[in-house]
């Protein structure tokens, strides 16, 4: 835990302090539980535990999400039952399914305390405004209820995953909080019908239950379609890079080594959420995209460049994520690579950014940036080895560099004099969750 942001630990233990006293509360006061009540308990824990294991993991080009709806069911359980005991049911649920999935001890306590905490809050506004003689589709004014409560579980998933990653990531919560709401939309207009249909089947039969599995998979599919589409638009970009490369033989597959450069930091710096890895990496990939727009005389000199080749050359960071920000989701990678010539001291371009408020991904591509070119052929110089680049780098460490950064980078190739680089230099593969 040492290794994450202070103020993610501040809102991770506000988070752990909260949970406890809101299950306290609901808790408090409980009804006797019926022998069909404990079935259909059983049947929503089953649910949540497979729901989960049969998630579809999509990359997006704001990170990877899992796209389990299990919130669909946590919200029913709420509703069914009240906030207590449908807390229970979820809390049971999914420290099971973290057994199961074997998660870290702090990512798994902050995945059970925001699924209990929005059944809790959602089953709240529901009992007071809903009619419990009803089901949660016995009326309009249910109906509305069952909407609001759902509104206020997809928003209370969404703001604290965003206040809890954002500074993990080093962008802002605005951000973070645009990302999350895109990835949620379809599990938000699904729920409020989803999960009253939950609601009707237990209170006839606890069997039934299990048989929303299949609907709840459809938005599931529904995401994965999405994926697709998204998929292929990031290879479009890729291919765009890869013919700007093109352009000059010298630095051809050089966003590829970076690319690979960055994944192998990423895997020394555990407190980045699997979800942003593919967003980084992807951003590496296309780092240096906005030199669509520089002329061929200010990459290619051979020696030192012009003040006003200095300055058209300076501008690719920030043109390359202006094009990345025209396509929708791509925000976050479009501020990573619009930092990636950021400096540490606040003196890089084009935003003259320092310390933590340059995004986390960019500092990891001007590490890795940085080191490739020092080890690899230009017009103007040969090649250094990997320990006088390693060297170059400490030096920097501070002042142009992210320390930490540097230091993952030193770990990830090994930290013995002359010893062998064991990272490929060929395509990266695609990235999948940890």
């Amino acid at each position: 835990m040492d290794s994450i942001p202070l103020r993610t630990r501040i809102w991770l233990l506000v988070l752990l302090a909260v949970t406890a006293g809101a299950l306290g509360v609901s808790t408090s006061t409980q009804r006797t539980l019926s022998f069909h009540d404990l079935l259909v308990a059983l049947a929503l824990v089953v649910m949540i535990v497979a729901i989960e294991q049969l998630d579809i993991t999509i990359s997006f080009p704001t990170g990877t999400i899992s796209a389990a709806v299990s919130g669909i069911v946590a919200v029913a359980a709420g509703l069914h039952f009240g906030p207590g005991i449908g807390a229970l049911i979820v809390l049971t649920a999914h420290l099971a399914d973290s057994v199961i999935a074997r998660r870290e001890p702090v990512k798994s306590a902050t995945n059970v305390c925001i699924f209990v905490l929005m059944t809790i809050c959602s089953a709240w506004v529901y009992q007071w405004l809903g009619n419990p003689d009803l089901s949660p589709l016995g009326s309009l004014s249910n109906m509305a209820a069952t909407m609001l409560a759902s509104l206020v579980a997809v928003s209370l998933n969404v703001g604290l995953i965003a206040v809890i990653v954002a500074p993990v990531v080093g962008i802002t919560f605005m951000d973070m909080l645009r990302t999350n709401a895109q990835s949620s939309a379809i599990e938000a207009i699904a729920m409020p019908a989803i999960a009253g249909l939950i609601v009707i089947l237990a209170r006839e039969n606890a069997a039934a239950v299990l048989l929303m599995i299949f609907p709840l998979l459809a938005p599931q599919y529904a995401y994965r379609a999405l994926g697709e589409v998204r998929s292929d638009i990031r290879k479009t970009i890729e291919m765009l890079n890869d013919t700007v490369e093109e352009r000059d033989q010298e630095t051809a597959f050089h966003s590829t080594r970076v690319a690979n450069y960055v994944r192998a930091i990423i895997d020394e710096l555990p407190q980045i959420p699997h979800q942003m890895t593919d967003t980084i990496v992807a951003a590496a990939r296309i780092h240096d995209l906005g030199k669509v727009g520089v002329r061929d005389l200010a990459l290619h000199r051979p020696g030192p460049l012009t003040a006003d080749e200095r300055r058209e050359l300076q501008r690719h960071a920030a043109l390359g994520g202006d094009i990345v920000k025209q396509i929708q989701g791509y925000e976050i990678t479009s501020l990573i690579i619009r930092g990636h010539h950021e400096r540490w001291d606040g003196t890089g371009y084009p935003d003259k950014l320092a310390g933590e408020q340059i995004p986390l991904g960019a500092r990891i591509i001007a590490v890795a940036d940085s080191f490739d070119a020092m080890t690899s052929d230009r017009p103007y110089r040969r090649a250094t080895n990997a320990d006088s680049a390693l060297r170059e780098l400490h030096l920097n460490s501070g002042s142009q560099f992210d320390p930490a950064v540097v230091a993952a980078l030193t770990r990830a190739l090994g930290e013995a004099p002359g010893r062998a680089m064991a990272i490929p230099t060929t395509k990266p593969q695609e990235a999948h969750p940890s």
